[in-house]
């Protein structure tokens, strides 16, 4: 079957993670991506290699790919790449502001000999205001983008990576609408991805604040609290029909917004009294008072285990889900129903770990090919392929540091 995506062709500049998940993407629905390294290897590599084995984790985002390396910051290396350019219908890269267009090799160079050329760029601070120049990493967009604040945790950093691995599938989605206009137009353009905008767009706390500034005053007479206290970690504060409880093995998230799952839950915890209670009748009155029933919640919680709570209220419609370890997502028996837990067949480790597809198409479902390139590994039937390059020729240019 012809993937979605094939006969697009994808030159994958960038490092780390942002730039490799919007091409991963990319080539797990078909496009032939060929990922370009310095010929000692991106960030992630060198990164990795103090620790035997730790690379493992590179099939995560950079499957399916070709791997070639080119040093394109020297004169002849400059010349292959703007050579190889042409045939290419789309180029990423996530590197510091301006370090393209100082090689010579910007949006505006290429354009000017491959007007077709879709030039996807991902930064932190996207290509235009103020803080367009400066560096960034995940953390710095999660920071900036209010994403940490809204977190609850301002002051602690954690290892989920927000800011790169959404951005990466925004760029990804921003690849494919530029593929769509040039279907129409002929032409190529640039897409800034500024992983702060993503985050911030994200933001959904932020958002909603902005939009009811102005009714703000009356929301805290109606219910008692701000916005931001409903969503508050601290437990005087949060509502409780949208929390997460501590149990006796763990914890649990639990949602019951409705006055059907209110009653329910009511029933459930031994007290369905609550349920009539004039000061319960509605959500906005049990936001309100929902000191007065608060800790009724909480001791039926800390009584049962995860288990116990999540099949009552499963078989009860009210939505809920354990608070996962990381152990235990990574073992769960609904994503590996939902094909979310794969294998890649690496020539050094043997089979791999990697996520399975997120986007579930029922006509042409993509595939991951390959599991990520050793670095240069496929040098030579991409340099031959496109430019007519010998076995000779790789080996004159591994001597000159090229490649």
């Amino acid at each position: 079957m012809k993937q979605i995506l094939e006969g697009i062709k994808v030159l994958d500049l960038s490092q780390f993670l942002s730039g490799p998940r919007c091409t991963e993407m990319l080539a797990d629905y078909g496009a032939e991506v060929v990922k370009l390294e310095p010929p000692l290897g991106e960030g992630m590599r060198w990164l990795m290699a103090p620790v035997p084995g730790l690379d493992r984790g590179m099939s995560n985002w950079n499957r399916s790919k070709k791997g070639i390396t080119l040093e394109v910051r020297k004169p002849r290396g400059k010349e292959i790449f703007l050579n190889l350019v042409k045939h290419f219908d789309v180029l990423v890269e996530n590197l510091a502001p301006g370090a393209m267009a100082k090689a010579g090799i910007g949006y505006q160079d290429l354009a000017a000999i491959h007007p077709g050329l879709i030039f996807c760029s991902i930064t932190g601070f996207g290509h235009t205001g103020p803080n367009a120049d400066r560096v960034a990493f995940d953390i710095i967009a999660q920071a900036t983008s209010g994403i940490l604040w809204g977190l609850g945790i301002p002051d602690r950093v954690h290892s989920i990576f927000f800011g790169d691995l959404v951005s990466g599938s925004y760029a990804a989605y921003g690849v494919l609408l530029a593929l769509l206009d040039r279907q129409r137009t002929g032409k190529g353009q640039l897409i800034d991805v500024s992983m702060q905008d993503v985050l911030y767009f994200q933001n959904y706390r932020a958002l909603q604040q902005r939009s009811t500034a102005e009714v703000e005053h009356t929301l805290s007479e109606a219910v008692g609290g701000t916005f931001d206290d409903f969503f508050s970690g601290d437990k005087k504060k949060a509502v409780p029909f949208w929390n997460i409880y501590q149990t006796q093995d763990g914890n649990i998230a639990v949602v019951f917004l409705t006055d059907a799952q209110w009653k329910k839950v009511c029933a459930i915890i031994g007290h369905p009294e609550l349920a009539d209670d004039p000061r319960f009748s509605n959500v906005i009155q049990r936001t309100k008072n929902r000191e007065d029933y608060r800790q009724y919640i909480i001791d039926w919680m800390s009584a049962h285990t995860r288990d116990e709570i999540e099949k009552v209220l499963v078989e009860n419609r009210i939505p809920c889900g354990k608070v996962a370890r990381t152990e235990e997502v990574n073992a769960d028996p609904h994503l590996m129903a939902r094909d979310m837990i794969k294998w890649t067949e690496d020539p050094v480790y043997g089979k791999v770990p990697t996520p399975g597809l997120p986007i579930k198409m029922s006509a042409n479902p993509g595939e991951i090919t390959r599991s990520a390139p050793r670095l240069g590994e496929h040098n030579l039937e991409v340099y031959e392929k496109y430019l007519g390059f010998t076995e000779k020729d790789l080996a004159e240019l591994k001597k000159e540091g090229v490649i």
